[in-house]
């Protein structure tokens, strides 16, 4: 295999994008087939270059492992998908909804698929006087979840698609199930099971310094600042947020998705969950106006949305049945059950949608390409 013009692409990232650093892994059946990173640590030209293994917030990937460890409690029978969120969180046994100026009660009761496919009706507004309340007292995740309880939706369950806390929500369920602090149940869940030895939810001073300045983009005014280090979903010292609370490095990462590739079997060969439960993970969810929804935050036509990952779903693009997620400074994770290849990129620009729209997928079309052997050159 070749790898020379996706190895091109990477080190083009800052002068095509401005994307001042990037590192890049591609296994297939539990081997690593590629790994490239690029750039430099600092913002601007001429700061110390990166050396690979480089430590990233990983923002929404993260909502792959929450998914997967839902599943195995799924798999264990101690979790419904259609169960009611009141079974495991009574404060939802009678949400509202915004109607006009006026809060009506909710007319579909919430459910754990709904948070699963992002249909629950909640937002990612973080000003929320419960949430606002829950930061002054310094709450967990349980904790500050059920304070959530107290705001209206936004819409009924089920009735729209809104990207939001719901995978937040689904965390704090999975602590009340399984009785472990969310971060506990991803170490003992995933990272233990694969070998996995580097994934945090807070990151200590050693791996702040081999993290690559973080920079933001401001969306109206269209240009790239220095932003800190943190993590904004991190809402409390003692939150782990189940939607995009994950630090970790590119090689820390790639064994979960190789995993995931290769029917639920880790590369030390234990298995994490049945090749069934990955199938239904990758099935869209969505029909009608939820789907449309997902299609107007400028998702393409020919991709549906599964139990919280995206799903191709049609056309030559990309594989049939290729899914994966991305994060809010330009991570992504991309898996091909078909071939066994998981694909795993981490950058550090928030809020950049060039991230998405143009350069995940030209990053992948040139790896697929490459493991299909269409790009000799």
């Amino acid at each position: 295999m070749n790898w020379e013009n996706v190895s091109a692409f990477l080190d083009g990232v800052e002068d095509r994008y401005g994307v001042p650093a990037c590192e890049c892994i591609v296994w297939q059946n539990h081997r690593e087939l590629y790994r490239h990173h690029a750039g430099h640590m600092g913002w601007e030209r001429g700061t110390e270059p990166l050396q690979g293994g480089e430590w990233y917030w990983i923002y929404s990937c993260t909502k792959l492992m929450t998914i997967t460890c839902a599943m195995q409690l799924w798999e264990q029978g101690k979790l419904g998908l259609d169960d009611p969120v009141a079974k495991y969180l009574p404060e939802y046994a009678a949400v509202t909804v915004r109607d006009g100026d006026n809060v009506r009660p909710a007319k579909t009761q919430l459910t754990v698929r709904h948070l699963m496919t992002m249909t629950g009706g909640f937002s990612y507004d973080q000003t929320l006087p419960s949430i606002l309340q829950a930061k002054e007292k310094g709450a967990g995740t349980l904790e500050l979840i059920r304070m959530l309880a107290a705001e209206p939706l936004d819409f009924d369950p089920g009735t729209h698609f809104r990207y939001s806390m719901c995978h937040d929500v689904l965390a704090a369920v999975l602590e009340e199930v399984s009785g472990q602090r969310f971060s506990d149940l991803v170490q003992k869940g995933i990272a233990e099971p694969l070998g996995i030895t580097g994934l945090t939810f807070r990151p200590g001073p050693a791996q702040l310094s081999r993290m690559p300045d973080q920079i933001c983009w401001h969306d109206k005014k269209l240009y790239m600042f220095l932003c800190q280090k943190d993590n904004s979903h991190q809402l409390t010292p003692a939150y782990d947020s189940g939607g995009a609370g994950i630090c970790c490095r590119a090689e820390d990462y790639i064994p979960f998705l190789d995993a995931l590739a290769c029917g639920g079997v880790g590369a030390n060969e234990v298995r994490i969950l049945q090749p069934e439960t990955i199938q239904l993970m990758r099935t869209n969810q969505l029909t009608g106006q939820p789907l449309q929804d997902y299609h107007d935050t400028m998702k393409p036509a020919s991709e549906g949305y599964g139990l919280g990952m995206r799903v191709h779903m049609e056309g030559e693009d990309f594989p049939i049945g290729e899914f994966g997620w991305d994060g809010a400074a330009g991570a992504d994770a991309a898996v091909v059950p078909d071939w066994n290849l998981s694909v795993f990129y981490v950058q550090h620009v928030l809020n950049y949608l060039p991230n998405y729209a143009e350069l995940h997928p030209a990053l992948l079309q040139r790896i697929y390409e490459v493991v299909q052997g269409k790009n000799p050159a």
